[in-house]
């Protein structure tokens, strides 16, 4: 199945509407966070708002509704995301948003880091099905209302950093990066991606858009999109550089990280090899295993005359394994739910829409690579 917004996405308990003129805020974040769609309608629900002692926040839903693409009559589809939102600190938290039970609001800071260290960390370890750690900052920082946490993740290869926001009551928790609620966030996500780790095809260097693909070998959902947008990709030539980080869903796909290592080696010798491997490995996707990517990855090689010697060396290696690691950690800065996830120059493109990507991209271009000063077409 495709990995579009994972099991994490829990419903929500409604709660009643309030604070109106952060809520506008949010609705202006969302706007710029998520894919701009035609005849798109984003909405904001406040569904909990609280003071604490470190400040007030409020727990949000944020629905993009396409009315273009509902089911039927009565049920509009849409992406539904969580925030956590700092009205003080004026910071917002989107992501996963999962409602917390603890035995009673912590009263100080030492009472929220006595549960963030110690209770959390089983409750993620079971939501999440893999060992799961918690970790407080480090550096000393004024009380705020909401608190970015670091859970470290155990994918059976290494531990990935995965940001959280936690509120000072321990009422709430976010699965999800803390962002400047008055900053547009394509140009922040543009200034993580220009000093990232991405594993670009060869030219274009030059491009208006860096087009940046968070994607997984063993997605099927992956493989589809790949095909469609392939030729999308295309279409502006040298105008658009296309460049791809992993980012493997290891719970779900028993083989995607070596074989997301194998890729990262492959373009570490020969980078315009990549796109092929990509390609090889979606065409046996179905038949493929853990006992048998290695093979498959080998065949390649052989059959591209590549330097098996070289790739050895670095298959696998401690080095191969922290950059996938470390590219799994940028996805979760990112706001990564999902993948494929495309960023062209910062933006979040849509899913499973071609034409409307064709046309977004066009968009960017004209307006010199910034998406912020394309026309946009959502309202």
């Amino acid at each position: 199945m495709t990995s579009r917004f994972s099991a994490l996405l829990l419903a929500l308990v409604a709660a009643p509407t309030a604070g109106q003129g952060v809520q506008g805020d949010v609705r202006r974040f969302a706007a710029a966070y998520l894919p701009d769609l035609p005849e798109g309608v984003i909405e904001v629900r406040v569904d909990a708002s609280a003071a604490t002692y470190a400040g007030t926040y409020q727990a949000m839903t944020i629905v993009r509704q396409d009315p273009a693409t509902a089911v039927k009559e009565g049920e509009r589809a849409g992406e539904q995301l969580g925030a956590l939102v700092d009205t003080d600190a004026r910071t917002i938290t989107p992501g996963v948003l999962l409602p917390l039970s603890p035995p009673k609001p912590a009263a100080d800071a030492g009472a929220l880091r006595s549960f963030a260290e110690g209770t959390l960390p089983s409750f993620l370890s079971n939501v999440m099905g893999a060992r799961v750690r918690v970790r407080w900052p480090s550096v000393p920082a004024r009380p705020t209302a909401v608190v970015p946490l670091t859970a470290e993740l155990s994918t059976g290869y290494g531990w990935v950093k995965m940001p959280l926001g936690l509120s000072a009551d321990g009422r709430q928790l976010a699965v999800g990066a803390a962002w400047p609620l008055d900053r547009d966030p394509r140009e922040v996500r543009r200034a993580l991606l220009d000093s990232a780790d991405v594993l670009w095809d060869p030219g274009h260097e030059q491009a208006v858009v860096k087009l940046v693909e968070f994607s997984d070998y063993q997605c099927p959902g992956c493989k589809r999109a790949w095909a469609d947008y392939k030729p999308v990709f295309a279409q502006p030539g040298e105008k658009l550089r296309h460049g791809m980080v992993n980012f493997p869903l290891v719970r779900n796909h028993p083989w995607a990280f070596r074989a997301a290592v194998a890729g990262s080696c492959v373009a570490a010798g020969a980078p315009g090899e990549l796109v092929n491997l990509k390609d090889e490995m979606y065409r046996l996707q179905d038949s493929l295993t853990v006992e048998t990517v290695d093979d498959a990855v080998f065949g390649f090689l052989l059959q591209r005359t590549l330097d098996e010697a070289a790739f050895r060396a670095c298959y696998m290696k401690d080095a191969a394994v922290d950059k996938v690691l470390r590219q799994m950690e940028l996805g979760h800065r990112l706001g990564v739910l999902a993948t494929p996830s495309y960023f062209a120059n910062g933006e979040l493109l849509p899913f499973g829409k071609p034409d409307v990507v064709a046309a977004r991209l066009r968009a960017i271009i004209a307006a010199g690579g910034k998406p912020e000063a394309a026309n946009s077409v959502a309202h």
